[in-house]
């Protein structure tokens, strides 16, 4: 029960700071994505409890703030949960390089699966400026905020799930 009003209070967090604080953060017209930072420090953790609800659930709360589909977050989301929860245990020592190589390519892809959501409905945006508007410049933010989100959730998972001593 402590585990799931944790991760819950974690997601609308994540969620309420990336849509008050982080999205006036910008780097051309790159922002952070704090609930895939977050969602990729909690996954990776090995005592944190990992389901994919809690995935669906951000994805949720951020297609609700957002102007595109709630799908499209909630299906993405999904995706790198799954992924991040393959390789953690398919790796025997999951570490920071893990995560920022999951944040080097799970950033592209959200981002150029929203391009392309964007395209399908009519909206002309060129690729080329795409990449350089906010493909890189999110992927820049994303890596500088890393670090920091990785430690809290880190010491967050630590407070809440104290591991046991042999």
């Amino acid at each position: 029960m402590i585990g799931a009003i944790s991760a819950l209070v974690v997601l609308i967090l994540a969620a309420g700071l990336q849509s008050a604080l982080f999205s006036q953060i910008t780097l051309l017209h790159g922002q952070t994505d704090l609930m895939l930072l977050t969602l990729l420090a909690w996954y990776l953790h090995e005592d944190a409890p990992s389901s994919w609800v809690w995935a669906l659930l951000g994805g949720l709360m951020l297609g609700w703030l957002s102007a595109l589909p709630w799908w499209l977050y909630a299906v993405v989301y999904s995706a790198a949960a799954l992924l991040t929860t393959y390789l953690r245990r398919r790796l025997w020592r999951t570490s920071l390089f893990t995560y920022l190589l999951l944040i080097v390519f799970i950033t592209p892809v959200i981002l150029l699966l929203e391009y392309g959501y964007l395209r399908i409905t009519g909206t002309p945006i060129a690729l080329t400026d795409s990449l350089r508007l906010v493909v890189f410049p999110s992927l820049l933010l994303n890596l500088i905020f890393a670090l920091p989100v990785y430690a809290l959730v880190d010491e967050w998972i630590l407070l809440f799930f104290p591991q046991e001593e042999e």
